[in-house]
This record gives structure tokens, sequence and C-alpha cells, in this order.
């Protein structure tokens, strides 16, 4: 049977289960946590600081306090593939630029983001999870400007085909926006609030195969 890990995605909407409520099994079972943006710093250091395990964060366009106070105790992905447990997952935080602000890009500055990546894509071999805030154009995102997805998304799953998609920005209660949903061979998530993934982990031989072709 193929080894999997649980992972518990969130974005946009804290849960007051896992900070008001929260109690000694709350994570129960849960092997990584992975935020997908607009939530506060202080939410997700308290949850570094109770859950024995990863917390992974990109930022989402209204995360500018993240600038001077990050969440403690959480690795930030924005910008880069970070591996863990042989899972290759890249993060591209931030919104479609719709006012002045950080964390915001024009869809050419999106492309220039992933373009500047073309090294760790060689050198991993491709990515097996993509994080974003923003959706993918045409893919559960907005008819507004601010909730615009972007086309460099949607460019990352038709090369790169990751198993998993995990995205924020668009609440569910907006409107009638699937909680899963499948883009070719990447099943989609919407993070919003929170919702628990079973992802497949590279075997051994993978994993070995990996590392030598990154130490070439």
């Amino acid at each position: 049977m193929p080894k999997t890990a649980r992972i518990l995605v969130l974005a946009d909407e804290p849960v007051k289960a896992y900070y008001e409520y929260y109690n000694e099994k709350t994570f129960e079972g849960i092997d990584l946590i992975i935020s997908c943006g607009d939530l506060p710093a202080k939410y997700l250091t308290f949850i570094a600081d109770v859950f024995r395990g990863e917390v992974l964060y990109i930022p989402g366009n209204h995360d500018s306090s993240y600038i001077h106070k990050p969440p403690h105790g959480c690795v930030n992905i924005d910008g880069r593939i970070y591996v863990w447990r042989g899972l290759r997952i890249l993060g591209l935080g931030g919104s479609y630029w719709y006012k002045p602000g950080p964390y915001q890009y024009q869809e050419a500055e999106m492309n220039r983001r992933y373009l500047s990546l073309w090294y760790s894509f060689i050198r991993h071999r491709g990515i097996d999870i993509l994080v974003t805030h923003a959706p993918a154009a045409g893919h559960n995102d907005g008819p507004d400007l601010p909730h615009k997805g972007f086309e460099t998304f949607t460019a990352i799953l038709d090369k790169h085909r990751p198993k998993y998609y995990f995205h924020g920005h668009v609440h569910m209660n907006y409107g009638d926006y699937p909680r899963i949903s499948t883009y070719k061979e990447t099943t989609v998530v919407n993070a919003f609030e929170r919702y628990i993934v079973d992802v497949e982990l590279p075997d051994e031989d993978e994993r070995k195969s990996r590392k030598k072709r990154r130490r070439k």
C-alpha cells in the first residue's frame, strides 16, 4: 500500500475550532498544514505552536502585516519549491492587482515570478503540489478584477501537471464555487476556511532518485 500524508489546507477565514476551541486532539492525524493566504499571523503562529509538524504558508492580498510580523514558527514557501517528505510543493502568493498594496500582481509580474524559478523546476524535475492564493484563470476565479485568476497558474498546471492544486481567495459563500474539482490531471481544492486532503507520498526509490538528480 502506498504511504499517504494527511494535509490540512487553510485559507481566508480563521476556524474557531483551531484556536478558541482548540484541544489536544484538534490536529490528531494531521501530518502537514498549508495556509493559502489571508489568515492572521497570530492565528497561524498559534497553530504552529500547538501543532506537532510543519506549517507552510504563502501570503494573500490582505496579508500586508506579514511584511513586518510574519507568522512565527511557520515556513514561508512563497516564490520557491519546498520539499516535504518527498513532495515538491511550489508556493506563489498574492492576487491580481486591483489597488496599490503588497502581494498584488499584474499578469506579467506573476509570470516573471514563475519564470525566475526555471532552475528550481529543472533541479526538482517538476512539482507535485501547486499552492497559490488566487485561483487559475478560468478555473474557480471570479468575474471581478480582485478575484480574477492568473493565466500563469493555468500555464503551470498545463506544463507541469501537479497532482494537486490548493488555492484560496474565492470564498465558497461568494457563489456556486466547488470545493473539489479537476483540471486535466490535477485535483483542485478550494481551501476556504479548511479542508483535509490525503496525498500519496513518493516511494523511497523515487525520493532517492530525485536526490541523486538534484546533486548533479
